[in-house]
């Protein structure tokens, strides 16, 4: 028994799958063994449109196969774009040369925070610069919604223009009336048992003194402080 492919090569003609007979029918062509092409070298193109191309402009458009040429095409297409590049950047550079000495100069962006603009302070607060740079100690009097708070002595580390000022090695005096022993109300709570604040951060030791008549003096160590500006009524250069 004939399979399919025998019994349709053996009812297609010569003349169907001839590419030059009047006859030639495309689909037999495709699935029949006898078809011969008439011309072996002919150029192999992907599609009609590249054909199309071909017929137009032949130099142009690369058969299938030449992958060597399509290669050594893409290298001079890219040289030569690389090299318009350059004359175009060289006329702009030519072309606008008469205007670069009026065009204002960029400025150079620098980073401002409290250090760098300690540097370039003046007026009252460039004392304070002295006192930063040389390490000198400060008396610093401060002040609560009330009147007079008490004193500071330490070494200013940084400061802006706001007296904001940070410290180190702080001793802190001020004074305080004593107060009443009195119970905590209901609506306040349950008090912080003793020493729970100081397992969290360590609490600077506060030694009091009295000084008569219900009044307190209270002295501290701290090691770091930061001081807010309004907070600040008088600063004098301690020690030299």
């Amino acid at each position: 028994m004939m399979s399919d492919d025998n019994k349709s090569d053996s009812s297609t003609s010569e003349s169907e799958v001839s590419a030059c007979s009047s006859n030639f029918n495309p689909l037999k062509a495709l699935y029949s063994d006898k078809v011969k092409v008439p011309v072996e070298s002919a150029p192999l193109y992907e599609n009609i449109v590249q054909y199309e191309a071909a017929l137009k402009k032949t130099n142009e458009i690369i058969t299938v196969g030449q992958k060597e040429l399509a290669q050594k095409r893409a290298e001079e297409k890219e040289k030569k774009r690389l090299e318009e590049e350059k004359w175009l950047a060289e006329k702009n550079k030519q072309r606008f040369a008469q205007y670069q000495d009026t065009a204002p100069a960029r400025r150079e962006y620098r980073i401002r925070n409290v250090l760098t603009r300690m540097g370039t302070i003046d007026g009252p607060l460039a004392v304070l610069k002295e006192c930063v740079d040389n390490r000198l100690r400060v008396k610093i009097i401060t002040r609560n919604d009330r009147g007079i708070r008490g004193t500071l002595h330490g070494t200013v580390v940084a400061f802006d223009k706001q007296w904001n000022m940070a410290l180190s090695d702080v001793l802190e005096t001020w004074k305080r009336k004593g107060v009443k022993k009195r119970k905590v109300p209901p609506g306040l709570g349950t008090p912080v048992p003793k020493g729970t604040a100081a397992s969290i951060s360590s609490i600077p030791e506060v030694t009091e003194k009295p000084l008569g008549n219900g009044v307190w003096e209270c002295t501290r160590v701290i090691p770091q402080m930061m001081v807010r500006g309004e907070h600040v009524v008088l600063v004098n250069i301690a020690e030299r």
